[in-house]
């Protein structure tokens, strides 16, 4: 009977161990899980980031283009005024002595 004890005394010890393992394990399986519920935020919160950024960059993009169409549009406008002006005009209009306004 003794040896039928210490067996069973045995068997519960190992038990109790494989019961720690298996604690730790589930413990390692949550945090696992946490990490990739994180992992999964951080995917998402990028895939926004880059769409925005994307949208940033379509919007400059026209930004610039219609800036450049106001830019042609006025020198053309520049072109043909200038070209229309007398050299006496232009002159008296350029014209240093002109008197400026105050600025306030």
């Amino acid at each position: 009977m003794d040896d039928s004890g210490a067996i069973l005394c045995q068997i519960s010890a190992y038990k109790d161990k494989l019961d720690e393992v298996n604690e730790e394990i589930e413990q390692n399986i949550q945090k696992t899980r946490e990490i990739e519920s994180e992992i999964v935020k951080c995917a998402e919160v990028e895939k926004d980031s880059v769409n925005k950024e994307s949208e940033l960059l379509k919007m400059l993009s026209m930004g610039d283009f219609e800036l450049n169409h106001v830019f042609k549009q006025a020198m053309n406008l520049e072109c043909r005024l200038g070209s229309s002006l007398t050299s006496r005009t232009r002159e008296s209009y350029l014209s240093p002595s002109r008197s400026m306004p105050p600025f306030m």
